[in-house]
């Protein structure tokens, strides 16, 4: 996070910000952005320094100080990025001294070891590179004390996900803002780097990657200046110094073309990666599709190193069979392939490389059509299969041969009409786009922790979950038409209120109600007695009446744990507010509720539906409530998963492909349903400053 860059506007009206004669709250700004946060703490702190001279500026630092403490400690994700972005106002101040910038350094560790959400992680390291690059010397070594050293730690413990993402983070951070710190770590760092490349998680691999490119390009820098200054090499340019076995492991890294780049960085790297393992990438090819074709035969027969991961979309005439047989893929562990025409079948000589394989995409063709091939692939922890066609046998018989799955996503895949889960390793379930699918059944997944999958009012699979212990996120269920078996329980509607069965473990739910349908969701809702973070998604029905009484016999076990509800597709109508009403007045710890209407919504509105939702009223004193809209042709209220998690543009006619793998980035995501976490849908949903 760069350093505030107030505008004039906002410099000027900084002083009708800050109350008079109240004590000042940063809390108070937690609708407000990053700039006008910058603007009244500057505001603040700088009035109290010519009124008290300097005297007692300590005490006005340190109450500041105590507020972002408490801010930090929250579990609402807005509250703590207010905190953050309050530490990074601070950091640009001139005043606290070296006590403020360790103080500082002490809250962001804080941040890292407590916090797991990726919407609170990203932006506290950007702010910690902000801490870094600012605070000179002093504070690098505190950095260096306090956060490196630990990042490090993090990344040689057992493996916990969330850590090692936050580690990468400070890592990249650090590569870029405090490299003189950093370059003291060169052993460890490639350790990390090397440990975070062998991680199931792509996301984390990512990172991995991007900490690389950081402190090569930080490297780079430093030996350009001593270049120029004439200083000696030794010291400066540490990554011409590793030895080519390592040097091979950071160009494997790299995309295609920066591969081809580094022989231009110096005679020590000039032939290098011809020989190192490469990652294949036809989007990082240039040229139209011929060309592209051209550049792929050539270095398929030529280099003389192994190819890690191979990356082909969209080639069309592209001879994928000759290509799958060539030598330089013996050892292939990631591939990607989406076919150019949607009708060609898959070539079975891809299976050549399944006893190495660890993340499989396959997309836009028909899979193993031809001949009865054994499924074996023993190293397999990721597989997504995208817009295809596969038969409900070839499928099953795939899943069995992967004993080390962990991630897998079916998206808009035909050919089968029951999926069975049956996985000892499975930890994450999408299924987006799933009108094909009539059944499925998660037989049993004694790791599964999620099962997502598309938000439809279309036809829905009947979906049994028999044995998932630990499965902690769920949905989109539809409570009006879906069916659902749980253990051994006989198929019911969901509208039926005797489901006999509790599912203890899921803490985030998300479900669609046509109505909304009080009576049913309410039902619904004590099959899962321990739930904390409620979606729902509904159709208006005008006719629907949503007066339901709690029976004190027949309690709702879940309104002592819900701590955040999302309406979606909220419009303010009778069957609505009734519905949204329940939780305002029921819900006992809430802490946030969320509506997200379709198109802007008014003050004057906003005004009306306060009063009608009962605020006043409410179970949970410290309640907070937003209203929001989602606005644009890509829109879609359903969260961060949605149909089309694989986007692509005219390849064959020259122009760029964008691809989002954003089914890769929702199976990853501490949260699927919730928007603001995903760069590719913050884009379209636009919350409001109306908060009460």
């Amino acid at each position: 996070m760069k350093p505030s860059r107030l505008s004039p506007e906002i410099a000027r009206n900084a002083q009708d910000l800050v109350a008079k004669d109240q004590p000042f709250s940063i809390a108070a700004y937690i609708s407000s952005g990053p700039d006008v946060i910058a603007a009244v703490l500057r505001k603040h702190v700088e009035e109290d320094a010519r009124a008290l001279g300097g005297e007692d500026l300590p005490r006005v630092m340190d109450q500041l100080y105590e507020q972002i403490s408490s801010l930090l400690q929250s579990s609402d994700a807005a509250v703590v990025l207010l905190a953050i972005h309050a530490i990074d106002a601070l950091i640009d101040l001139p005043f606290g001294g070296p006590s403020k910038f360790a103080k500082l350094a002490n809250f962001l560790r804080n941040v890292f070891e407590v916090k797991r959400d990726p919407e609170i992680l990203v932006p506290a390291s950007t702010v910690l590179g902000h801490l870094a690059n600012v605070g000179g010397p002093l504070t690098a070594r505190q950095v260096e004390q306090q956060i490196i050293t630990t990042a490090l730690g993090w990344l040689g413990e057992d493996r916990v996900e969330y850590r090692r993402f936050a580690a990468l983070l400070i890592l990249k951070e650090m590569a870029e803002n405090a490299f003189t710190v950093l370059k003291n770590y060169v052993p460890e760092f490639f350790d990390a780097i090397l440990i975070a490349s062998r991680d199931p998680n792509l996301v984390i691999r990512e990172r991995g990657v991007e900490a690389l490119r950081s402190f090569a390009h930080s490297n780079m820098k430093a030996a350009a200046v001593c270049t120029s200054k004439k200083a000696k090499l030794d010291g400066v340019d540490l990554i011409s110094l590793l030895p080519d076995g390592i040097l091979y492991t950071i160009i494997s890294f790299l995309r295609t073309d920066d591969a081809v780049r580094t022989s231009a960085l110096s005679r020590r790297w000039r032939h290098l990666w011809r020989s190192a393992p490469l990652n294949l990438d036809t989007d990082h090819i240039p040229g139209y599709c011929p060309e592209q074709i051209k550049v792929v035969t050539k270095i398929l027969s030529q280099h003389q190193g192994p190819i890690r991961r191979l990356k082909l979309h969209s080639l069309y005439f592209a001879d994928l069979d000759s290509w799958f047989r060539s030598p330089a893929l013996d050892t292939l562990q990631e591939i990607d392939i989406y076919v150019a025409k949607f009708d060609d079948v898959l070539p079975l000589s891809v299976l050549r490389f399944a006893s190495t394989l660890r993340v499989a995409h396959f997309a836009h063709c028909s899979l193993f059509e031809d001949g009865d091939p054994t499924f074996n692939f023993p190293h397999l922890k990721t597989l997504a299969l995208g817009s295809l066609s596969i038969w409900e046998d070839t499928l099953h018989r795939i899943l069995s041969g992967c004993p080390v799955l962990e991630s897998l996503m079916l998206n808009n895949c035909a050919g089968f009409n029951r999926l069975v889960i049956n996985s000892p390793t499975l930890r994450s379930l999408g299924v987006c786009d799933d009108h094909h699918m009539g059944e499925l059944v998660i037989q049993n997944a004694p790791c599964l922790e999620r099962c997502v999958r598309t938000n439809s009012f279309r036809t829905t699979p009947v979906i049994e979950v028999i044995r998932a212990p630990k499965l902690e996120i769920l949905g989109s269920l539809a409570v009006n038409f879906d069916k659902l078996k749980l253990g051994t329980t006989i198929s019911q509607e969901m509208g039926v209120c005797n489901l006999k069965m509790s599912m203890h473990s899921v803490k985030i739910l998300h479900l669609t109600s046509s109505g909304p349908n009080l009576d049913a969701v309410v039902a619904f809702l004590k099959v899962f007695p321990c739930l904390e973070k409620l979606y729902i998604m509904s159709t208006l029905q005008m006719d629907m009446k949503n007066a339901h009484h709690l029976d004190p016999t027949d309690p709702v076990e879940c309104l002592d744990h819900l701590r955040y509800v999302e309406l979606k597709c909220y419009m303010g109508k009778e069957p609505d507010v009734d519905f949204a009403k329940f939780f305002v007045l029921n819900a006992k710890v809430l802490e946030l509720m969320k509506f997200v209407v379709k198109d802007k919504c008014t003050q004057k509105w906003i005004t009306n539906q306060y009063k009608q939702l009962q605020f006043d009223s409410r179970a949970s004193q410290n309640a907070r409530f937003e209203f929001g809209s989602y606005i644009g042709r890509r829109a879609y209220p359903t969260g961060c998963f949605r149909v089309g998690g694989f986007e692509f543009g005219s390849g064959h006619t020259g122009k760029r492909r964008v691809v989002h793998q954003h089914d890769d980035h929702v199976l990853s995501m501490a949260d699927p349903f919730d928007s603001s976490s995903c760069g590719l849908c913050r884009i379209v949903l636009h919350l409001d400053d109306n908060v009460l």
